[in-house]
């Protein structure tokens, strides 16, 4: 849809603002919105809320096991309520702010910003602060600056600068009259709530086509690909039946773990869910962030070969991962040497099934433990003799169906993509007049 602009626009002077209504001011934060100095001392509450990226202002209880743990001492709190804007002083920069619903204790790093006087709609500026050319716009006044660049694209990745109130107060703020305040909010919160739902169908599909990808993978591996051959009881509650001409094996008959140092010249790997085994460059390049160098003491790392299997940290949640090259590793990794009746395309697919990866957090309390995974938690899962021709046969179906689902998962994902940036665009279009929505 093609919105439709004002009549008349003046230069507001500020560079982030560009042209605004001519009818419209512009005014210091500081005029407009005053910070809430309230600290939960003597405690008043003990309702601890927290603020995310792309929830807003949640309860402390809702946010699960990221970020920051919250503090035992309650009285260290600062206090939020509802109709303020929280906004986290180290974090605004990257959209760390959102309007809070709730009465509780809030992090001493938190700003609370609400109007002065009845004259402005907190909703209108709240969303002025979600405006991604606003937070931009913020960057020079940051204190104690950490900032992550990508090694690919030289992107800013994690950007924490303190901004203290005295410098915030001093921004300058587009401020039209409360009532087209209040149209823009509500024009805003209508589209957002649009766009969440779409946001919403797309992440349920996403949701969906993972689901069905572990399904293909687990039957296939399990049962095979021809759904006319007879079955048999495994015996093996994982396995459960399957085709008659497949035989039952200990792990350790089909793979024996390695147990060479590393050696001269090798080049460190690094294991991952969504790379399998690469060399720590390569994973630095795809995932533009940096990870720890063995540079003293490498005599305890392990060398492992292309083709080998490894067992790593995070084993018990994703699977086994296939090493791509040769090269060393952490000495917490394992890697496995395939002895005999071992097809890599099949064996790929099934160390990553649902029903394996089950079967391995069955062998012991580890996991709970938080220890690592060792050849003999692998060893108690048996594994299944599948004919070299057959299993290759079943990888071969395996990625002409998950390349399919794949590609169907990139597309839901640059649908969501697109949504954020269209509400990003909306925000920035609507907050700054560079859009008339009052008739809409």
């Amino acid at each position: 849809m093609k919105y439709k602009k004002y009549s008349k626009y003046k230069d507001s002077g500020i560079k982030w603002l560009g042209s605004i209504p001519e009818h419209w001011k512009v005014n210091s934060l500081k005029s407009l919105l005053k910070e809430r100095k309230e600290n939960n001392n003597p405690i008043k509450t003990s309702n601890i809320l927290s603020l995310c990226m792309y929830k807003g202002v949640i309860p402390y209880s809702e946010k699960g096991n990221s970020g920051n743990k919250s503090k035992d001492d309650l009285t260290a709190y600062k206090l939020a309520y509802p109709g303020d804007i929280v906004l986290n002083s180290m974090n605004v920069i990257a959209g760390s702010v959102g309007l809070s619903k709730y009465f509780g204790a809030v992090s001493p790093v938190y700003y609370m910003l609400r109007p002065r006087n009845n004259e402005n709609s907190v909703e209108y500026f709240n969303n002025i602060f979600q405006s991604e050319s606003f937070q931009k716009s913020l960057y020079g006044l940051g204190n104690g600056i950490m900032i992550k660049e990508s090694i690919n694209s030289g992107k800013l990745n994690t950007i924490r600068m303190r901004i203290p109130m005295d410098k915030l107060n001093s921004v300058l703020l587009p401020n039209p009259e409360k009532s087209e305040q209040k149209l823009i909010a509500d024009f805003l919160d209508k589209k957002s709530a649009e766009i969440d739902i779409l946001l919403k169908n797309q992440t349920k599909l996403i949701e969906l086509l993972k689901e069905k990808k572990q399904s293909v993978i687990s039957d296939a591996v399990t049962k095979g690909i021809n759904s006319n051959v007879k079955r048999k009881n495994s015996g093996v509650k994982w396995l459960g039946k399957i085709p008659e001409h497949w035989k039952i094996v200990q792990s350790r008959r089909l793979f024996e773990a390695r147990k060479e140092k590393i050696r001269k010249g090798d080049e460190q790997l690094t294991a991952s869910q969504k790379h399998g085994v690469i060399y720590q460059k390569e994973f630095m390049r795809l995932e533009g962030r940096k990870v720890t160098l063995v540079l003293k003491g490498s005599e305890i790392l392990k060398h492992v070969e292309a083709g080998d299997f490894v067992i790593s940290m995070r084993s018990f949640q994703g699977g086994l991962e296939l090493c791509k090259y040769s090269g060393s590793v952490s000495s917490a990794y394992i890697g496995l040497i395939p002895i005999k009746h071992v097809v890599h395309d099949y064996f790929k697919y099934l160390f990553k099934s649902v029903t394996y990866i089950q079967a391995l957090q069955s062998t012991s309390n580890l996991v709970r433990d938080g220890q690592a995974l060792r050849f003999e938690n692998f060893s108690q899962v048996d594994l299944v003799i599948v004919p070299e021709k057959e299993q290759q046969q079943i990888a071969n179906y395996l990625d002409e169906k998950t390349s399919t689902i794949d590609k169907l998962i990139e597309k839901a994902n640059k649908s969501i993509i697109l949504l954020k940036e269209k509400r990003t665009a909306l925000i920035s279009a609507a907050v700054t007049g560079k859009i008339d929505v009052r008739e809409l």
